[in-house]
């Protein structure tokens, strides 16, 4: 698969993604739609590639650790976590409020191209998506992350952070390939989601 198709196709699954989160977080609950209630305590099934324990630095806190991309994060008790294939290389992880508020998403897909990743990288593939106020950032373990406000047709504006991890730079002599993240949220989440992404690190 081309890079242009990969990153045409990762942000098409964000955009997508984003409208099934507003639609089931908005869709009225029935005895045929009743929530699944979240066991914090359950190990994961064998065919699952990350696990949920309780923080043991903030009580009000899960972590989630994925040990396929080997990295964690913590967040509030009060959301959900689920993985789930989105098509044949990539990965959607879908972090809800319980209460059914609003929620956000990491969308993980191979990509082989030179990091980190730029405004100007973006509309070479996706010339109408809305990128504005982006700044760079550095995560925890020195990643360079892209942050901007976008606008999607069901949610509204929407805060995103994109980054490429591992990140192969011009003189890696080729190294190791790395992935793509795109993290979406609805801007009314934007702080909690910005300090979520604070906790996150790499193995």
């Amino acid at each position: 698969m081309s890079k242009k198709t990969i990153i045409i196709i990762a942000v098409v699954v964000v955009l997508l993604s984003g409208a099934m989160i507003f639609l089931s977080l908005n869709n009225k609950k029935s005895p045929q739609n009743e929530e699944i209630k979240f066991n914090e305590n359950q190990p994961a099934a064998p065919e699952q590639t990350y696990t949920v324990t309780a923080s043991k630095e903030d009580e009000k806190n899960n972590v989630y650790t994925d040990s396929q991309y080997k990295f964690s994060f913590q967040y509030p008790k009060d959301f959900t976590v689920t993985k789930f294939k989105e098509g044949e290389d990539g990965d959607t992880i879908l972090i809800q409020q319980k209460d059914g508020k609003g929620g956000f998403q990491v969308f993980i897909a191979p990509f082989d191209e030179e990091g980190p990743l730029t405004k100007e990288r973006i509309p070479q593939d996706v010339p109408d998506m809305k990128i504005e106020n982006a700044e760079n950032r550095v995560l925890k373990n020195g990643v360079p992350a892209l942050i901007f406000f976008s606008e999607e047709a069901s949610l509204g504006k929407t805060r995103e952070i994109w980054f490429i991890y591992p990140v192969r730079s011009p003189d890696s002599n080729g190294g190791q390939d790395g992935y793509l993240y795109q993290i979406s949220t609805t801007a009314a989440l934007d702080s909690l989601v910005a300090q979520i992404i604070g906790t996150w690190m790499f193995q």
